[in-house]
C-alpha cells in the first residue's frame, strides 16, 4: 500500500481522487463476477453482505498466481505483488488485490446506501497518524470508516494467519457503525 502518512498534499489528492474513480468500475467488475445461478445478489443492503463476505473468504484463499490483474489505486506499484517472486514480497497477489478491491467498493455503497449524507474524505488525524492521508468515507460524527482497511484486514488474517472469520464480520462492522449514527 501507499504510505500517505509521508505522502505530498498533491500524493494524497492524486490518490483520494483514483481511489474513488475506482469505486464504480470496482463495484461493476464485481457484479459481474458475481452474475451466475446461486452467487449473492449485490442489492447494496446490508443483508447482502453476509453472502458477499462468505463468497470473498472462500476466493480470496486461491492466489491465483498465473493470472495478473491490474493493481487498485491505493496499492504502491513499487511493491511487488505475491506472484512476482520477489522475495518478501506480497502477502497477495495482483488478483486478490482485485477481489479486494472490489468488496472494500462494495462494502462501500452499502454504507453510501444506508447513509446517503456520507461522502469519501482525505483522512486528516494527528501528524503522527499513520491512517493520514487515506481515503475513508466520512458519514458524520466521530473518524470517517477505514472501509478498505476493513476488508484488507479480513484478507491478511485468512492469507496470512489461516484465522477463520465469520461471514457477518462486514455485517455486524457496518449494523454496529449504523447504530452509533442513530
Amino acid at each position: 500500500m501507499w504510505d500517505t502518512m509521508s505522502a505530498s498534499h498533491e500524493k494524497r489528492e492524486e490518490l483520494h481522487e483514483a481511489y474513488v474513480r475506482e469505486l464504480k468500475p470496482a463495484q461493476a467488475h464485481l457484479r459481474n463476477r458475481l452474475s451466475g445461478p446461486g452467487d449473492p445478489q449485490l442489492d447494496g443492503s446490508v443483508e447482502s453482505l453476509d453472502a458477499v463476505n462468505e463468497w470473498f473468504l472462500t476466493h480470496i484463499k486461491e492466489p491465483k498466481e498465473t493470472e495478473t490483474a491490474d493493481l487498485p489505486s491505493w496499492w504502491d506499484p513499487a511493491r511487488p505483488t505475491a506472484e512476482s517472486g520477489v522475495p518478501g514480497s506480497g502477502p497477495f497477489t495482483s488478483s486478490q488485490l482485485e477481489l479486494i478491491n472490489e468488496v472494500q467498493a462494495y462494502l462501500g455503497e452499502v454504507l453510501t446506501t444506508a447513509i446517503p449524507d456520507a461522502h469519501w474524505v482525505i483522512y486528516k488525524g494527528h501528524k503522527r497518524d499513520f491512517r493520514n492521508g487515506l481515503t475513508m468515507l466520512e458519514v458524520g460524527r466521530g473518524r470517517p470508516l477505514p472501509v478498505r482497511d476493513v476488508v484488507y484486514k479480513e484478507a491478511l488474517g485468512i492469507v496470512l494467519s489461516g484465522r477463520e472469520v465469520a461471514v457477518d464480520t462486514l455485517s455486524s462492522w457496518v449494523r454496529e457503525k449504523l447504530a452509533a449514527l442513530a
